[in-house]
Formats: C-alpha cells, structure tokens, sequence
C-alpha cells in the first residue's frame, strides 16, 4: 500500500487507543507506511497521545464545533471515526462525514458502529445506523467496524465480583464478549489493506456466554465463589445512574440489557477471526491476564 495519513478521531479513548497501539506494532515491524494523526479535543490529551505514541500527528477539534474540522483533515486519505459515548451521536457523525467529503483528500471513512445497528431496535442502534447512513449517502468509501459489549467494560461491575456477586442484568441470555485489544487490532488490519470498501463487518466475541457462565469463569481465576445476579429493569437503572452515569446512557444500556436477554445478539459472527488472523480472546483469558482488577 502506498503512503497515506490517516486521521482518528476519537483516538483517546480506550478503542482508540487500542487501535493505536496496533498500528504502531506495523510501524516497528516495518510492514505499513502511514502517517497517523490523531484528532482530540484538548491539548492535554494530544500530549498524552504524544506521549505514548511518538510517531503521531496530533490536531485539536470539537465534533460540536465543525468549523475547527477542517484543519485536522488537510492530506488525509483515510478517516476512522470513532464516536464518544455522547447523545448527539447522530450530529457529531454528520460533521465529521461532512468534513471529510469536504477535504476532497479522504477516499475512505471506517466508522466504529455497533452489532445490530441495521435493525434499528434500540437506542444504541439506531444513533449509529444514523450516521452509517449518512456515510453511505455521502459518496465517500465507507466500511462499518460494528462491535459489541467489550470485556473490558466488565471493570465497572468489579466491586460487586470482588464481593462475590455479578449482577447483570441479562437473565437467562447469552451473548459474546468482545475484547478491546482484539478490535483495536482489526482495525488496525482494515486501515493498513485494502479490500474493505463499502462493506459491514460484525465483529462479536469468540464464544456465546450466559450470566452464569460469567460468573464461573470469574469464580474460576479468583479463587472466590461469584454468583450470578440477575437485577430488574428498575434496579439495573437506579445502580447505573447513581453511580455517574446520564440518564440517556443508563437507559440505553439497560435496552441492550433487555435484549441480550431475548437472546437477540446470541450469536459468534465469523468476521473477527478472519480480519485479525487467530484466535479472538476469550473471557476467561481476559480475566486471567487483569485478574488483580477483580480479586
């Protein structure tokens, strides 16, 4: 592949990041040549990614303020749009698809989305099949990285582990858990090759597991018994937004809760296997590696 830039934006977050410390992986084994530039919303975080990647670009922009777009887009070939965990979801996608088209430099936009967005069913879905959309009608390149719940996010209910009880509110579903450092690389692999135009990958963990599969595999590599706790809809809600998290989010979760729960998302898609080259990570290989997190 000849020389491009590619600009991320939403690099410091921790899919971002992920994706970062892959590319950087090609760049030391000297297989890619690219630039990468990063685009973030304050000077702290670019020197934070500085930082730690070196070899980076950084540029300074506000998806709630298009006019500061255009200056990180000038020489890109390729745009990875990684979207915050904000409400306007929908609009920060527009300004940046629009930058982008407006540059006359990107060819191709990889968009972070999510498992299921083409259905539209719940809040999560439908704020990214919004912005697929729009990339699909702007006459951009388009690929759609869709992922689903990463293992990592599993931090945030370590204290209740740590005490013995993992309470997730799924009931009797399954789904599968994807690992961050996994997506973070296959990302990497669709900006670094060609072929990927224009297409919609799903990428899901590697194996389907029901809450009290979770709660073995912890009670495995702690040491410590872990039950299961399958909480209602209210209290699911009451925990999330007590402990920080807006109302909007909180919700939309306990939506995605619901329907794992129906068994809606119960399946392990070929796609992530095939765009990394081995074996996806499992749970349990997951905790293992950050079993201080959970003990």
């Amino acid at each position: 592949m000849s020389k491009q830039t590619i600009l991320i934006i939403g690099a410091a977050g921790n899919n971002g990041v992920a994706t970062l410390e892959a590319l950087a992986r090609k760049q030391v084994a000297g297989n890619t040549d690219i630039t990468i530039r990063v685009g973030v919303r304050s000077e702290a975080k670019a020197a934070d990614l500085r930082a730690k990647f070196p070899n980076v670009e950084t540029a300074i922009l506000d998806l709630d303020k298009p006019e500061t777009l255009a200056a990180a887009y000038v020489g890109v070939d390729k745009l990875f749009l990684i979207l915050g965990n904000v409400e306007q979801r929908e609009a920060h996608a527009k300004a940046a698809i629009d930058a982008a088209k407006a540059s006359g430099s990107v060819k191709h936009v990889v968009f972070y989305s999510v498992v299921g967005a083409e259905y539209e069913a719940i809040l999560f879905a439908r704020q990214f099949r919004a912005g697929e959309k729009y990339l699909e009608a702007s006459g951009l390149a388009w690929t759609h990285l869709r992922t689903i719940f990463f293992q990592e996010n599993l931090v945030g209910w370590a204290d209740g582990i740590k005490q013995g009880s993992f309470y997730f509110g799924i009931g009797e579903g399954r789904f599968a858990p994807l690992n961050v450092g996994d997506i973070g690389e296959i990302a990497a692999n669709i900006l670094t090759t060609a072929g990927h135009e224009n297409k919609a990958y799903n990428i899901t963990g590697p194996e389907l597991l029901s809450g009290n599969d979770f709660a073995q595999i912890f009670s495995k590599v702690t040491g410590k018994a872990v039950q299961y706790v399958s909480p209602d809809n209210a209290t699911t809600l009451s925990s999330l937004t007590g402990s920080g998290w807006p109302e909007w989010q909180a919700k939309g979760l306990v939506e995605l809760f619901n329907l794992f729960g129906d068994n809606l998302a119960a399946v392990v898609t070929p796609d992530g296997e095939q765009l990394l080259g081995r074996p996806l990570t499992t749970l349990e290989q997951y905790v293992s590696a950050n079993k201080a997190v959970f003990v």
